[in-house]
């Protein structure tokens, strides 16, 4: 966000009467909103010229010569990505579908409930944020590649400071234990460690130990001689061999078997390594990091893990949190995915919808960052717009169709409270169709996977305002 704009983050609210006015701005600030305010069209335009306000909420009709659409004109000339309501006790559908075609956010009514009011107005506030996060995110991440290590992108705070201990322990040889859910990046973070370190130049060899039985593990680790085991017709150096003056990466380090990991233990203390069915000891120079998105400590309790190998393992310790915790990165995240896997989609894309991004940061992401990185690939393969849209979402994803929350009053009965519900989802389901689509009925339908007479037929059941000239 732009720091010259020193009331951005506040809603700018212009009425003409002055106790709406007062009424409007008592019950945002009762909400923790920050207000603006204006009694004129062009006391308003002054604000927004000078301050850029997130929000714009406007009357629509006001006595002086310019009116809310005349706000809402202005507001579009200076930025066409800024974000107005208007709001009247004359509500019409020309009046909705002039403000929708200029560009309005929403169309509120001030005879409808406190809650009809201020659910638009928080839509729009988080539509806003996001969208001025989007800008100010491009150009952060194109001007250079602060908040980046290795292969990993972020700008959550807590993620900085993580990739500043992995780069400060890159320097050393220390053993790193890095842990965290499937998904979250942990052998990404084990590169990087690697490639910010002394041994950069020298091999990098990742092994997902917990997918090999312990004979089959041994020998690919520690290698064997002839015959030591049936089916071994030559000699074979391991993998432990193979990682000379480089990087060994044990990825899953808690599903190895305990006797295993006694002689990985010997390894790691001793500094040498000997085949199966040899009785040779070879020093190596290996550095070694391991992974699990398991509780080490759950495992050592349970018999699973020797504590002594634990602590040879965990000299430093980096956790990565889930990325449900860190939902402030997402949309970094998913421009890194698009830049990155840019070139499978049929045409250019480099935008991200607003709309789009808020459902990505909605969503609780239980693969993590692997499952965000397949779902920006899906869309760019699927998307034939230059703009990755809300509707290029995979189904799961969208809010709207993944849940409806319970948001109704506690004393009515579960038929009422249910009908209450449908309503209110119906409602908003619709409503946020139609501002998307400027009023357009057929891309309305064709996006909700109905019928134009059943959209119809919602709209004039929920009261919503539309436009039947724009359909088409």
């Amino acid at each position: 966000m732009n720091d010259s704009f020193k009331n951005s983050d506040k809603i700018l609210v212009i009425d003409d009467d002055t106790k709406v006015l007062e009424t409007l701005v008592r019950l945002l600030k009762k909400n923790d909103f920050k207000c603006l305010t204006a009694t004129s069209a062009a006391e308003g335009i002054e604000i927004i010229e000078r301050d850029r306000p997130l929000v714009v909420l406007t009357d629509l009709r006001m006595d002086s010569e310019n009116d809310g659409i005349s706000v809402l004109e202005e507001s579009k000339r200076l930025d066409p990505d800024s974000v107005v309501l208007l709001y009247t006790a004359y509500g019409t559908v020309p009046n909705a579908v002039e403000a929708f075609k200029k560009g309005a956010f929403d169309f509120i009514q001030k005879v409808q409930t406190t809650q009809d009011i201020l659910l638009p107005i928080q839509r729009a506030i988080k539509f806003a944020t996001v969208q001025r996060e989007n800008v100010d995110l491009k150009n952060r991440l194109n001007a250079s590649e602060d908040g980046e290590f290795y292969g990993a992108v972020s700008t959550s705070p807590v993620m900085r400071k993580i990739f500043e201990i992995a780069k400060r322990v890159a320097r050393t040889d220390t053993t790193v234990l890095i842990t965290g859910e499937s998904g979250t990046g942990k052998e990404v973070m084990a590169q990087g460690i690697h490639y910010h370190s002394p041994r950069r130049e020298n091999p990098f060899i990742p092994v997902a130990v917990g997918t090999l039985p312990g004979n089959l593990l041994e020998a690919e680790l520690f290698g064997h001689v002839k015959g030591a085991f049936t089916g071994a017709t030559g000699e074979k150096a391991g993998l432990f061999e193979a990682a000379d003056s480089g990087t060994i990466f044990l990825d899953e380090i808690g599903e190895v078997g305990v006797d295993t990991q006694h002689k990985l233990l010997r390894v790691l203390q001793e500094r040498t390594v000997r085949r199966i069915g040899s009785l040779k000891e070879q020093s190596i120079d290996v550095r070694v990091l391991s992974a699990t998105n398991q509780d080490p400590e759950k495992l050592i309790k349970e018999g699973k893990m020797r504590e002594d190998l634990y602590w040879r393992l965990k000299v430093i310790q980096i956790e990565i949190p889930p990325l449900r915790d860190r939902r402030e990165e997402i949309p970094a995240l998913a421009y890194h995915f698009l830049k990155k896997y840019a070139s499978t989609a049929t045409i250019e894309i480099k935008e991200i919808a607003p709309d789009t991004l808020m459902a990505l940061q909605d969503y609780e992401w239980p693969g993590n960052i692997r499952e965000l990185q397949g779902v920006i690939q899906h869309m760019l393969v699927m998307s034939n717009h230059p703009v990755l849209r809300y509707s290029d979402l995979p189904e799961y994803i969208r809010p709207s169709r993944r849940r409806v929350v319970m948001d109704t009053d506690s004393d009515l009965n579960f038929k009422e409270a249910k009908s209450k519900i449908i309503e209110d989802f119906e409602k908003n389901y619709i409503s946020s169709l139609l501002t998307k689509h400027n009023g357009n009925i057929t891309k309305v339908a064709d996006e909700a996977g109905l019928n134009r007479k059943t959209i119809y037929r919602l709209m004039e059941s929920r009261n919503i305002f539309y436009d039947r000239k724009a359909d088409g």
